[in-house]
């Protein structure tokens, strides 16, 4: 099933000109992505938090206001535009998720929604970048989409329907795991395939 492809092809340039509109887009399409925003910024303290492919400055925005030193990174020079109308004081590079410019052991939380997911995406080294910027003790947060185990035509049809717009549904319990990491996994919805995935970094 992974085999299919998107019908879209989610690059940098198109990012650009959705940016002035895209948080529109996103609420009428894609609602549960609040949700994840939401849970993803719950119980943040001080210190400072990478958002990996922040888009808009949507969760960034919400972590401001709990107090954290907010940066943020994204391909699209658009995204990061309007990111930083929403936060100006927030620290915004234009770069991709598999070369974070960032030392190691840097930040005390790591977190992306909605990016990991994309159909063609290589989502283990993505995490493993995002491993390497977080401080031992700090946190990867993650809202996405994820195999959720469960059968069935419905199931089907929702992962179909996803890879056709560019996300896919990978096992974040198995991808951590195979990067020495422990994923705790909260079901959020969308047939049980939207989840809320945390990893508090071990020494290793």
């Amino acid at each position: 099933m992974s085999k299919l492809k998107s019908l879209i092809n989610w690059t940098p340039s198109r990012y650009d000109r959705l940016a002035k509109n895209y948080d529109r887009f996103a609420e009428w399409f894609f609602p549960i992505g609040e949700q994840g925003r939401e849970r993803v910024t719950t119980g943040l303290v001080s210190g400072q938090i990478l958002d990996v492919a922040c888009g808009t400055g949507v969760l960034l925005e919400s972590a401001d206001r709990s107090g954290v030193k907010c940066l943020g990174v994204d391909t699209s020079r658009g995204m990061l535009l309007e990111a930083k109308k929403k936060v100006p004081a927030a620290d915004l590079a234009q770069a991709s998720f598999y070369a974070l410019p960032f030392e190691n052991d840097q930040f005390d939380y790591v977190v992306e929604t909605n990016a990991v997911s994309g159909a063609d995406i290589q989502p283990g080294s993505v995490l493993k970048e995002m491993l390497r910027v977080c401080k031992t003790g700090g946190e990867l947060r993650l809202s996405d989409y994820g195999d959720s185990g469960r059968k069935g035509i419905i199931i089907r049809i929702l992962v179909l329907i996803g890879i056709l717009f560019g996300d896919y549904p990978h096992d974040y319990r198995k991808l951590f795991t195979e990067i020495g990491q422990e994923a705790q996994i909260e079901d959020l919805g969308w047939g049980g395939m939207y989840h809320y995935i945390q990893v508090v970094k071990e020494q290793g």
